[in-house]
């Protein structure tokens, strides 16, 4: 799904919020500035990989997912006022290893990004510079976090990908 065209990247009319949106889109879907997206480096990884450990002391790409999963929505509760938690478990482990598990959890990730932009595209300059409820930081900074947290899990799913596969995923 392409929110914006190119001519978007260079637009002034466009707002902070609906540009770092889009940016986390790139970072998610494809066309990414730093490489692979997460979607691209997830592309083809079966059940049985996502569950593997490529690295002994590493996460798998499934928990890596559960995470960004369960953050995702708790980004998206905080930037809509909701005084939230952490979620209960920062990298949730896989209890069942199944194409169709697998496929579920790759859905509530694509469905709870999908949330996420949206909330984010609906906020204004100036609700930028607020607070975010219960944390000390604004919702600026929390914006600029979330585009960290995608690439660097991006950045790390590549690398166990590597380790698994011997071959680097498709895209920029």
């Amino acid at each position: 799904m392409l929110l914006f065209s190119i001519e978007f990247k260079w637009r002034r009319d466009v707002s902070e919020a609906a540009y770092i949106a889009d940016e986390l889109r790139e970072i998610h879907e494809g066309n990414a500035w730093h490489g692979p997206s997460l979607r691209e480096a997830l592309d083809g990884i079966t059940a049985e990989q996502a569950a593997a450990r490529a690295i002994e002391s590493a996460h798998s790409i499934w928990e890596i997912v559960g995470h960004i999963t369960g953050w995702e929505n708790v980004f998206s509760l905080r930037l809509e006022g909701t005084q939230t938690k952490a979620p209960d478990e920062d990298f949730p482990p896989v209890h069942k290893v199944s194409e169709e598990d697998w496929k579920q959890a790759l859905a509530e990730l694509d469905g709870t990004h999908a949330r996420l932009l949206k909330v984010i595209a609906s906020l204004s300059d100036a609700k930028l510079d607020e607070m975010i409820a219960g944390t000390g930081y604004s919702v600026r900074y929390l914006l600029h976090g979330i585009v960290r947290h995608h690439v660097y899990h991006a950045g790390q799913i590549v690398l166990l990908r590597k380790a698994l596969l011997s071959e680097e995923p498709a895209g920029d």
